[in-house]
């Protein structure tokens, strides 16, 4: 006797008595048609990636290049025509277009660009990481990508998205266009993962650091150079702060007009932080300036610029030395020190 199945009644499947009839056609069948398992069959989408370890290191100088590696195969054919069709297009409601890996590769190229981002330049401030990011992953850079390939040219959409290039007349706007074109890069890449759980994942991030490389060029450069100033062990605000503040005096970081100017590399706009000293005889006193994609960077490289000028400085690091060694002699009441010293010398002047 066979095993009994989970959806087999107890009666149906160990009756009290032999089956008079052996020909007789066993209620299992029946039940297994009334009852299919959820569980059955792959996934239209495919298999979820497995990430192997070691998959995501650091861009080296090799990577940077302006010829384009080949093009990744899909290696299951169904896969590949659903990244590249419009679900317009498609036979039945049922069947996968490029939207469903759209979104699937979506997530993997932000997850690849994160973490390549994190492993060469692992001290870098988090707001200008997703700036970083932003650049490799927005539509404008993943739109030319699908036209260098000629993506564009096997999609099977409709007419008015304009993808084959016709000259005259379309109903999409240019801004739409655009947004397709990404969105069909994305969704090759979701075919490409889903389609190679075990190796997508790495054959996608070998090929997307070649892809990539060209726009953080510089950026890759200044790591390997170690001049990031992101990456230096002590920041440009605390060694300034080392070199002239003591209590009562203080740096104040404040935002200035940046007159509209945006980010060569982003094309996003840039913020403008100044650098004021408050104390030693100088109210509001402005050491350098500097402009970033964030408040918090733009901030560092204003201090980084008033480090620069090194006879304004130096005036001020003098000043913290002779009161540190008052201090240390003991002259003065303990608490007091740092107001009388900058109000003897704001009298003086």
């Amino acid at each position: 006797m066979g095993k009994r199945k989970h959806h087999e009644s107890a009666t149906s499947a160990a009756p009290t008595t032999p089956a008079a009839n052996p020909t007789d056609e066993p209620t299992a069948k029946r039940s297994r048609t009334a009852e299919p398992s959820e569980e059955e069959g792959p996934s239209p989408l495919g298999a979820p990636p497995q990430i192997p370890p070691n998959v995501f290191t650091k861009w080296t100088l090799s990577k940077i290049t302006t010829t384009y590696p080949p093009l990744p195969e899909v290696l299951d054919p169904r896969l590949e025509t659903a990244a590249l069709t419009h679900r317009g297009r498609c036979s039945k409601p049922s069947d996968v277009s490029y939207e469903q890996l759209e979104w699937l590769g979506d997530i993997y190229l932000e997850l690849i660009a994160s973490e390549l981002i994190a492993a060469t330049f692992p001290m870098l401030d988090p707001g200008r990481a997703s700036q970083y990011r932003e650049m490799l992953v927005r539509n404008t850079t993943l739109g030319q990508f699908t036209l260098r390939y000629g993506l564009h040219k096997r999609a099977n959409f409709p007419t008015e998205f304009d993808l084959g290039g016709r000259p005259n007349g379309t109903s999409a706007s240019a801004k739409e266009r655009i947004k397709v074109l990404g969105d069909l890069f994305e969704a090759y890449v979701g075919a490409i993962v889903r389609s190679d759980p075990v190796n997508g994942i790495r054959r996608v991030t070998e090929w997307m650091k070649v892809l990539w490389a060209p726009l953080l060029e510089k950026q890759i450069l200044e790591a390997k150079k170690g001049k990031n100033p992101m990456d230096m062990q002590i920041l440009p605000k605390t060694q300034l702060e080392q070199q002239i503040v003591v209590p009562g005096v203080r740096i104040e970081y404040r935002e200035l007009p940046s007159n509209g100017k945006k980010d060569r590399d982003t094309n996003q706009p840039l913020f403008m932080m100044g650098c004021f000293l408050h104390g030693w005889g100088e109210e509001g006193l402005q050491l350098g300036y500097g402009q970033a994609l964030s408040k918090k960077e733009a901030g560092q490289r204003a201090a980084a610029r008033a480090l620069e000028n090194k006879k304004l400085i130096k005036k001020f690091a003098d000043k913290k030395q002779a009161f540190m060694a008052a201090k240390a002699a003991g002259q003065g009441q303990q608490q007091q020190q740092p107001v009388t010293a900058l109000t003897e010398v704001q009298g003086q002047e």
